[in-house]
């Protein structure tokens, strides 16, 4: 046995699963793989073997494994004591930059997780409104907390009669799900006729403002503007989750890249440079409901770490660099159009999608995905192949177990290292 599978072996002795996280199993390999350095846009594993990386953290990693600017702001903070659960001005100068960065950001808050984030920003749009009921869209991801982890389609696809929904974990109690709404992504027919019948219901209205997590999936400029219209209409607060958009495309995210600013909007993933941060954030008299002024709770011993909290100083210092994005774009298109390209060449019935830093892989699928039941007439045996052989070749992809997955590559990923990449996936789709 290599030294990974022997550590995966022994990692399932006290560990649930073998994992610390349940989506750590890569289903196209039956198992994780135990990284043991990383440096740019390369991981090497307990076995030595290296892999360009198209996962980077999930999303985490934009920047690149390991910058120096982040280890330095990083190491200053740990040179002071590194003292959590008080405040210092590491909080303000945070909050100020992103004030400054994101379009909806008047106020804003720390937290750990998105799933954090995302609870608390449907706390507050109840707080503020009186209501109850929570708008979202099929498909779309809001982390693991019991209001958002149900689904009105059955484990097939099919609608579910109307109001019933399918819980997607074991241990969640019954009745959440008489506060939750769910209609199609993307469909401006459909939003319209329930803001028409429920609007007076609904608290808060909570979309990914750019679809990731089924790939890469954009929305509609004429849904995501009656969306909009529609909340600010019937008195609904809007939400924009960027747990995954966040500074993917633009400094602003997706709501600087669309033109739409929500009311309230989550951050994760990249804000914190590779370390764990999330942020919560948006109109100020929304915000003000929040203790200590306001009657809403939010507190956290380990919320606004200062490791994190410097490593997501320099990261967005580092986003809002004027040629950050123009490099991104630029091995982005080499790098979709390059893999597009292949597939044809091969005879594979799959094809890319992609924004910025972040692009899904679609197989089966002969048409541009806009909505979630489209994404799942996905081939998924097809993408475990590939993400397999991939693997095989030294370039990582990671599978999360569902609908077509969302890739990424990080800001440190030069044109070299595209080419590099598609030579390993040439023989990877070969093979398949």
């Amino acid at each position: 046995m290599s030294r990974v599978e022997n550590q995966y072996a022994e990692a399932q002795q006290y560990l649930a699963g073998g994992v610390s996280s349940s989506t750590r199993v890569n289903q196209a390999i039956g198992r994780p793989l135990f990284f043991d350095r990383a440096a740019g846009c390369r991981v090497w594993d307990l076995d030595g073997r290296e892999y360009i990386d198209l996962c980077c953290s999930h999303g985490a990693t934009l920047i690149g494994h390991g910058d120096e600017r982040v280890r330095a702001a990083v190491e200053e903070a740990l040179e002071r004591g590194a003292a959590c659960s008080y405040e210092n001005e590491l909080h303000t100068n945070l909050a100020r930059l992103l004030c400054e960065t994101v379009p909806c950001l008047e106020l804003v808050r720390f937290t750990g997780s998105g799933t954090e984030a995302t609870l608390h920003c449907i706390r507050l749009a109840r707080a503020s409104t009186g209501r109850r009921k929570l708008l979202k869209f099929e498909g779309n991801f809001h982390g693991y907390h019991d209001q958002v982890m149900y689904s009105s389609l059955d484990e097939e696809g099919a609608s579910l009669p109307a109001g019933e929904f399918r819980q997607l974990s074991a241990g969640m109690p019954p009745g959440l799900d008489d506060h939750l709404i769910e209609v199609p992504y993307n469909d401006v027919a459909a939003l319209e006729q329930v803001f028409a019948e429920r609007g007076h219901e609904i608290a808060a209205a909570i979309c990914e403002a750019v679809y990731y997590n089924a790939g890469c999936v954009q929305p509609r400029q004429e849904w995501i503007t009656a969306l909009r219209q529609l909340t600010a209409q019937h008195g609904a607060i809007l939400i924009f989750d960027e747990v995954l958009s966040a500074f993917r495309m633009a400094p602003g995210g997706a709501q600087q890249h669309l033109g739409v600013t929500p009311d309230l909007c989550t951050i994760g993933k990249a804000v914190g440079g590779g370390y764990p941060l999330s942020v919560f954030g948006g109109r100020r008299e929304i915000m003000e409901r929040l203790m200590p002024q306001g009657d809403s709770q939010h507190s956290g011993t380990y919320n606004g770490h200062p490791s994190a909290v410097a490593a997501a100083t320099a990261a967005i210092s580092i986003y809002r660099e004027t040629d950050f994005y123009a490099h991104v774009n630029q091995v982005g298109k080499r790098l979709f159009d390059g893999l597009n390209q292949q597939f044809q060449r091969h005879g594979v019935d799959a094809h890319v999608q992609g924004l910025g830093a972040r692009f899904g892989v679609y197989f089966g699928i002969g048409e541009e995905v806009r909505d979630y039941r489209t994404a799942l007439r996905h081939d998924r045996e097809k993408m475990l192949r590939f993400i397999a052989s991939s693997i095989s070749e030294g370039v990582y992809f990671h599978d999360y177990g569902g609908v077509a997955c969302h890739h990424g590559f990080c800001r440190a990923t030069e044109i070299a290292d595209v080419d590099e990449a598609l030579e390993r996936l040439d023989r990877a789709i070969g093979k398949m």
